[in-house]
């Protein structure tokens, strides 16, 4: 059989249930005309999301504002596929369809964002580069995509696009807050602005975004002097200039950095990381008759400062620089064909003294790729494409893939296609000088030049149906992994403090499984949409499930818009079991939110929301539980926009 829906917890039987239910409801639900949903992430280019040739998901402007979105994790956390998990000291990755947190890229606006998680032990400042009053939309695209990205895509994409500025001038501060019922402590605060509009009328356009965010430490119940959840002041800003000489020409000079601070208390000292990222970029599209260019060239940069107190060894300072210079031609060849050719030239920088003798490690990955998009029928679409990467120390990597989209009628759509992706081992696995005593000083970590990069081979098949008033769809997807990189006892093993490790090729691993989404519009004001994911994730050496990944997972939103701009929102999330290492499985656990937004007069929206309902905490279910679940918030803000 090739998955096994046996599983704990009620949340699968009561999914299906509802898919059949609300499927009978549809009938009398009322008409509304589809408004056709734009994305770029799967071949570079807009495209509409129902026939685009990838598995992609898309979070908007509105479920942004009404989630009190912090960073990616409380933005993407409902989404299918998607997998909140813990990278350790209180902080959270995002996995892709159940592959780790290091196979997940990040762009912005389509450009890298300085890989760190693979580098920095518990890293997660891939997630929070931007105010969230500068993001449009993020589009999550499952499934390799090193064809058109290169390194690093394993798992998929994460693209935050940001907002656009009209033709007149507006912007919008916003003042967020959060309180934990459970007492003073743990609560946050954030105040941002966004302004945008033109310099001068249809030539020059400008936007300018900030946040400040401060969050108070959360000490565990059980003792003051261990942080549940760190504390974190950060400040984030943003600013463009957007030049459109003629129609279709528009160049975009763009600036963007934070300053992030994080303290964390433990029981013998106080640990502080000092974060920050930059990015400055210069860009241009161009729109002709015969085709399109993009042209990107870039800097991005992450770096990490660390202090303890009671005279305990800090971290060392570790930094990340990419110097990018990337950029493609499309060329509309005949009617129905697409062809587009481009590459990348890109310097990665590690800054890092265990890494290498000089302080400085750099890697060179020089790429070229090329892609066709052809309708072979009228309703039949194929994308193809490979991509040649260059490293250093590899030399060349290949990544194909092959992609079709079938419209067989106006409601139905099937997709499916095949990939493959790889990603190169960080600068510091790499290292012949880099040794680490880690995991609070348990054993020591050793580089290893004689690294494979790491690989995968993907297929996945989709049908999606839609009508006026619902819509359902469900896709059956397969990873194979091969050389993944693992740290591995090769002396004094589970002694502390003498146990010596070495990064090694040794895993190969198998996901499989399934995702179904439903959409139901039961009236004109009343939604409900609900996902599911499935995930069999087996690590072929030993024969064990693949740990942190929860077998069953899903979500379910019943939203009520009972005004222009006003939602009342239910929404719940289910996760079930995941293996550890022990041996054991966490329990299930369910949690549930509610959310609301209304507007109080012209340009004045007050928001509020409580999550977790029920007063959950994982602590009190499991010890395994990595994430920190502290128990009920109450969540209140206000929009002011011109």
């Amino acid at each position: 059989m090739f998955m096994n829906f046996r599983g704990e917890g009620p949340f699968p039987s009561i999914l299906f249930s509802s898919l059949s239910v609300f499927t009978a409801l549809s009938g009398s639900a009322a008409a509304e005309e589809a408004v056709e949903e734009i994305v770029v992430t799967a071949t570079s280019h807009e495209q509409s999301l129902r026939t685009a040739p990838a598995s992609i998901s898309v979070v908007d402007r509105q479920d942004l504002e009404l989630r009190f979105v912090d960073d990616l994790t409380d933005a993407l956390t409902a989404e299918q596929g998607v997998t909140v998990t813990a990278v350790g000291q209180t902080r959270k990755g995002i996995s892709l369809r159940g592959m780790p947190v290091e196979h997940t890229l990040y762009l912005l606006d389509g450009r890298r964002i300085s890989s760190t998680n693979g580098v920095v032990a518990h890293s997660d400042f891939e997630l929070s580069w931007l105010p969230p009053s500068a993001i449009e939309r993020i589009e999550v695209l499952r499934g390799p995509m090193s064809s058109l990205y290169g390194s690093d895509a394993l798992g998929g994409v994460v693209n935050v696009i940001t907002r656009v500025p009209s033709s007149e001038f507006s912007g919008e501060v916003t003042a967020d807050g959060t309180v934990l019922e459970r007492g003073g402590d743990g609560s946050s605060y954030k105040f941002g602005g966004y302004f945008a509009g033109p310099l001068i009328q249809d030539k020059l356009s400008f936007t300018l975004a900030g946040q400040l965010f401060d969050r108070a430490n959360l000490p565990t119940p059980e003792d003051d002097a261990v942080s549940e959840v760190e504390s974190r002041e950060s400040l984030a800003g943003r600013a463009s200039l957007i030049w459109t000489p003629v129609e279709g020409q528009r160049v975009d000079l763009v600036y963007s950095r934070s300053e992030d601070d994080r303290v964390r208390d433990t029981a013998r000292y106080t640990n502080t990381d000092d974060i920050s990222r930059e990015q400055i970029a210069l860009s241009y599209n161009g729109n002709w008759s015969w085709g399109d260019v993009k042209f990107n060239a870039y800097q991005s940069s992450a770096n990490r400062d660390n202090e303890r107190t009671n005279g305990s060894t800090p971290t060392r300072s570790q930094g990340l620089e990419d110097n990018v210079v990337d950029g493609h031609v499309s060329l509309n060849v005949i009617d129905g064909n697409r062809f587009t050719v481009g590459g990348q030239l890109r310097e990665e920088k590690l800054f890092d003294d265990v890494a290498s003798a000089s302080g400085v490690t750099t890697v060179q990955h020089n790429s070229v790729f090329v892609q066709d998009e052809v309708s072979v029928l009228e309703k039949l679409s194929l994308v193809g494409g490979i991509r040649f990467d260059h490293h250093d120390v590899y030399g060349w990597e290949s990544s194909p893939r092959l992609y079709a989209v079938y419209e067989v009628t106006d409601n139905l759509v099937l997709k499916g296609g095949y990939g493959e992706g790889f990603r190169a081992p960080s600068l510091t696995e790499l290292s012949a000088d880099y040794q680490v005593l880690a995991a609070g000083g348990r054993f020591w970590v050793f580089g290893n030049p004689a690294l494979d990069p790491e690989r995968s081979k993907s297929w996945e098949m989709s049908v999606q149906y839609d009508r006026e008033s619902w819509a359902v769809s469900a896709t059956l997807f397969q990873n194979d992994l091969e050389n993944l990189v693992q740290s591995v006892c090769v002396s004094d093993c589970g002694v502390r403090g003498r146990e010596i490790r070495y990064y090694q090729n040794v895993d190969e691993a198998r996901i499989k499984g399934i995702e179904l989404s439903l959409t139901v519009r039961l009236t004109d004001d009343l939604q409900l949409d609900g996902n599911y994911t499935y995930l069999d994730a087996e690590d072929r050496g030993t024969g064990n499930p693949l740990e942190s990944r929860p077998e069953h997972s899903g979500n379910i939103s019943l939203n009520w818009q009972f005004m222009e701009q006003g939602n009342l929102r239910f929404r719940s999330e289910f996760v079930g079991r995941q293996y550890d290492s022990s041996g054991e499985y966490t329990p299930t656990y369910s949690l549930h939110h509610l959310d609301f937004v209304m507007p109080l007069r012209d340009g004045l929206l007050v928001r509020a929301g409580i999550e977790n309902i029920f007063d959950e905490r994982l602590a009190e279910k499991s010890d395994l539980f990595g994430l920190a679940e502290p128990g009920r918030q109450y969540r209140f803000g206000v929009t002011a926009s011109f």
